[in-house]
């Protein structure tokens, strides 16, 4: 039995133009292919548009989930039809209707730049020419499949029953979503839980609870647990490997993708969640080949499915502990007691933001407090003041999808400004949608105020003159101070003090000759100090931290693996 009501209303899909004909050749194949599951209304201009959006939002239960329009001038007190449609519903996706071929046309090209980058659209949509006309119903699709994640409607039939305000109810929601399994959520006392709850005949005990796809309800699960119920693999294989991948975030996948593609038993350690930090990312837009960008767990997913796919296996939730080198290649102690051999290893497990030493931060982390740019947290973060900490791209990246919900979105930066560590576009988006920043500052403590459980506020202090300030905060995340985690590794891989693998000319370069366990040649690129252990990605010195680069690395490596595999064959 499914205790959730079914929606009352069906998402609407808005249709603007003055042009009839224009008009007309958009709404015959709307309604052809989505009538059944969107109600698709139509305006004659700009300000019968808003007059449709303000009236759909005065009703309980309704959604928007795209606006194509072929106009946007400003209306009203709004900048466009498409800016009205998103303060009203943040999860909405805009297209602007184009001609085909006018992107040659300067003036329209211009309006589509300026429109992405004041943030009023999400990309332009080509006016169908003839039926059926799958780009232009690619388009559609892709603007749905984003507004259904988006809008939390796909869940598949998982729901999340816990207190807003405990931590381990948010740990549950991202690692779902993470995994490609966004789920519903509902407050232990809603009617709905209590329905649901009482249907399957179990009690709320204070602890967050997950009711699965085939109605089974797990008891504050762990990460294998919940792993397993929909559907991941957490079992080591029984037999060696020809290469183990550690991590499987950009660089891992890229790796273990080409490695599985040329016939490697290739085996992927993951302790937390595919996608490592990329796939807490809500829009990646400098990514090659997704042109109106792609959010990082669709982007993992994807490239998790290729592995899979070229047969890599992969142990999910299985956090590696330990290393020795031995005969023949490696071994590698994962939690729990299990041991995994393999001739050759790629590290691949990236870093994770440093804790703030902030002491009233603390109480509030996990529930509006986050380490991480987690995207699955931004629609709770409707009317309220929200603060992203770090000024990199996964900062800005952050701050703009949360400008979606919140009421207020600052940057807090230690430098003068975001140049040096930010994306141009990033930088003139973040301005265009409103979001503050706060140069020169650090966050050193904060506090509640009426609700002790939830923060209220954060303690500033400038960086030149030790002046404190309050700023109003319901919500901080944190994107700072990256640290490769590599105190597990045998004592013979090389790393700089900060903990980051050194590799390549690099090994001989700070260690001297002693360091290298190998031959004369010394390691190749992204080899460590020892044969047959690459490092990949953001654990590496000197990667460049780009989703790019380190999917350039992951693949890359892999013919240093083969070499090694074939120098070392009767091993």
């Amino acid at each position: 039995m499914d205790a959730r009501a079914p929606a009352a209303l069906p998402p609407v899909i808005l249709v603007v133009s003055a042009d009839e004909q224009v008009l007309e050749s958009l709404l015959v194949p709307l309604r052809r292919r989505y009538a059944e599951d969107y109600r698709i209304v139509d305006a004659d201009g700009p300000a019968s548009a808003v007059a449709a959006i303000e009236e759909l939002a005065a009703v309980d239960g309704s959604s928007l989930a795209l606006v194509l329009a072929d106009d946007a001038t400003p209306v009203a007190e709004h900048d466009s039809v498409f800016a009205a449609a998103r303060r009203s519903f943040p999860d909405v996706r805009r297209g602007l209707v184009i001609e085909w071929g006018s992107w040659a046309d300067r003036t329209t090209a211009d309006a589509v730049l300026e429109l992405m980058t004041r943030v009023q659209i999400d990309y332009y949509v080509v006016r169908p020419v003839h039926s059926p006309d799958e780009s232009f119903h690619r388009a559609v699709t892709d603007f749905l499949r984003e507004w259904e994640a988006s809008a939390g409607k796909r869940h598949r039939g998982f729901t999340v029953i816990g207190e807003e305000a405990q931590p381990r109810t948010h740990v549950l929601r991202s690692r779902l979503a993470r995994g490609g399994v966004p789920s519903d959520h509902l407050d232990p006392s809603s009617p709905d839980a209590v329905s649901l709850l009482a249907a399957v005949g179990v009690e709320y005990s204070g602890v967050p609870l997950v009711r699965t796809a085939d109605g089974r309800v797990l008891v504050d699960p762990d990460d294998a647990e919940l792993a397993r119920a929909y559907g991941l693999e957490t079992a080591l294989p029984e037999t060696d490997v020809e290469l183990a991948v550690v991590g499987a975030g950009p660089a891992g996948l890229a790796a273990a993708v080409y490695a599985a593609s040329e016939g490697l038993r290739t085996l992927v350690l993951e302790g937390e969640s595919i996608g490592g930090q990329a796939g807490s990312s809500s829009l990646i837009r400098n990514y090659l080949g997704f042109s109106r960008g792609v959010s990082g767990a669709e982007l993992a997913q994807r490239a998790y499915q290729q592995a899979w796919v070229f047969g890599a296996r992969f142990a999910h939730t299985r956090r590696v502990s330990g290393m020795r080198i031995v005969e023949g290649g490696f071994e590698l102690d994962v939690a729990g007691g299990d041991v995994v051999r393999a001739r050759a290893v790629v590290l691949a497990s990236g870093v994770t933001y440093r804790r703030l030493s902030a002491p009233g931060l603390q109480p509030f982390v996990g529930a509006s407090v986050f380490y991480g740019a987690s995207s699955v947290e931004a629609r709770a973060q409707s009317g309220r003041d929200v603060l992203v900490v770090g000024g990199g791209n996964s900062a800005g990246q952050a701050a703009l999808h949360l400008a979606r919900y919140a009421r207020s979105v600052s940057l807090v930066v230690r430098g003068p400004s975001l140049a040096a560590s930010m994306s141009r576009y990033l930088i003139d988006q973040l301005d265009a949608a409103g979001v503050g920043l706060v140069t020169g500052a650090r966050v050193v403590d904060a506090g509640a105020a009426a609700e002790p459980d939830r923060l209220d506020h954060v303690v500033l202090e400038r960086t030149d003159s030790g002046e404190r300030t309050t700023m109003p905060a319901d919500a901080v995340f944190i994107t700072i101070g990256a640290r490769p985690h590599t105190e597990w590794l045998a004592p013979e891989v090389l790393r700089d003090q900060w903990g980051s693998v050194i590799t390549g000319p690099d090994v001989l370069a700070e260690g001297g000759k002693r360091a290298w366990l190998g031959g004369d040649d010394g390691p190749t690129a992204l080899e460590s100090s020892v044969p047959g252990f690459y490092a990949v990605g953001d654990v590496r010195r000197g990667s460049v931290k780009r989703v790019a680069s380190a999917v350039g690395e992951g693949s890359v490596v892999i013919s240093s693996v083969h070499a090694h595999l074939g120098a070392h064959a009767g091993g």
